[in-house]
């Protein structure tokens, strides 16, 4: 509470000293993730790999809590500095390059020991702020949201305001941009990167350059399921403390039975990934039935970037979730098991697109239907697959390559060469 005071009373100041203290375009600030700082993953981490090397950027990674071990190997020039702390204020002053991956106001607040948070503003003035942006959005969120989850997401109202200091906020195809910039509100079109998403490099980059935490989680991946097919299930979070009627699926012992026998039958293994968000005491059961087994742990915990799933996975089943995009980028079949569409749509977060458009596989509604999609999906060959994904394809993807971590750093060059005329 000291703490949380104290900061109040300064706060105004760290404003005006932002403000005035002169931006060095040799200082990028990537950030970990706001809820677990131990995680330097996905978009910012894809970006670092990729400039790791160059000497002429100071690469200032901030974190909160507790030193982690991130795994860098090669990187010059490089700081992993404590979030908040008066050496890392300093800093982050002085860093003309900001990366986000949700936004200034959870990616650089200040969070306290009873759980509470303050976002600690920044100046947009002389910086070049980039929102790297998760993933492609399937769902509604932000000023797309339906009325409920919009109303929640909106009480905080500097989020909303400081879109409109971005330099930049990433997509990954025409299609996507479009649904970006209607979020992101009152960020404007011209503000939205066509570049692809850097974390995308990690799909297809070969092994040996992939970075050593990635390495590392192939290796848990194949260890677990040792010769046996991967099915990934990863379904997303409810919106439960905002819309009555918003449930996590409750799987029965005999839909638990079922589906140990189905991956007997089919020499399979289930590797459980739930949403890093969990906002109920009510959550998905399926983690009470992990045996090791049959069906295994691959958390974030456990696997912190999915590009390992996504390479491992034979198929794929979420909801309304995102992930579904890197195994497309892979060509890897997928099923949404989309229990209570219904709902979702009308009460809760919603959806961007038409499934029946976006979604490259079946969308089923019951689990009576969900094991025979998955056994269609093994038995299908590489062509059959790509002609249920063709169109989800060119929704989603203007470039299909390693290149999508090189060309977000290209445009923030170029922004930076534009602010020195």
């Amino acid at each position: 509470m000291t703490r949380r005071l104290l900061f109040l009373l300064l706060h105004p100041l760290w404003r005006l000293f932002d403000r005035l203290m002169p931006k060095r375009p040799d200082f990028w600030a990537f950030a970990t993730h706001h809820l677990h700082s131990e995680r330097f993953i996905e978009n910012q981490r894809a970006l670092f790999e990729h400039i790791k090397g160059d000497d002429s950027v100071r690469k200032l990674v901030f974190h909160r809590g507790r030193e982690t071990d991130f795994e860098v190997e090669g990187a010059v020039n490089y700081d992993v500095v404590r979030h908040g702390s008066l050496r890392g204020l300093l800093l982050l002053a002085r860093c003309k390059v900001v990366f986000l991956t949700h936004s200034i106001s959870m990616d650089f607040s200040l969070r306290w020991p009873d759980g509470s948070f303050d976002i600690l503003a920044l100046s947009a003035r002389g910086r070049v702020i980039v929102n790297l942006w998760h993933g492609i959005p399937l769902k509604r969120l932000l000023y797309a949201a339906n009325e409920a989850a919009f109303r929640h997401t909106d009480r905080i109202a500097y989020r909303t305001r400081e879109r409109r200091g971005y330099a930049g906020l990433i997509a990954s195809s025409d299609i996507d941009s479009y649904a970006m910039a209607a979020m992101f509100y009152p960020l404007n079109y011209r503000q939205v990167w066509v570049t692809g998403l850097p974390r995308n490099d990690f799909l297809t980059l070969d092994e040996d350059c992939l970075p050593r935490y990635v390495r590392d989680s192939l290796h848990v991946v194949r260890t677990l399921r040792g010769d046996r097919r991967l099915i990934v299930y990863a379904p997303t979070y409810r919106q439960t403390a905002i819309s009555p009627g918003a449930r996590y699926y409750q799987f029965s012992d005999a839909e638990i039975t079922q589906l140990r026998a189905f991956l007997r039958e089919n020499r399979a293994v289930l590797g459980y990934r739930p949403h890093y968000f969990r906002n109920s005491s009510e959550y998905f059961n399926l983690g009470q039935h992990v045996d090791g087994e049959w069906i295994i742990d691959v958390s974030q915990e456990r696997v912190p970037e999915f590009s390992a799933l996504a390479r491992e996975c034979d198929v794929l089943v979420t909801d309304y979730s995102s992930v579904y995009i890197e195994a497309l980028y892979l060509g890897k079949p997928v099923v949404c098991f989309g229990y209570d569409i219904e709902h979702y749509m009308a009460h809760e977060d919603g959806l961007l697109y038409d499934l029946r458009l976006a979604f490259p596989g079946p969308v089923v509604e019951r689990f009576d239907a969900l094991l025979p999609a998955i056994a269609t999906r093994l038995g299908m060959g590489v062509d059959e697959i790509e002609r249920e994904q063709e169109t989800a394809r060119k929704l989603f993807f203007k470039h299909h390559d390693t290149d999508n971590s090189s060309r977000v750093a290209q445009r923030v060059r170029s922004c930076l060469a534009e602010s020195r005329k």
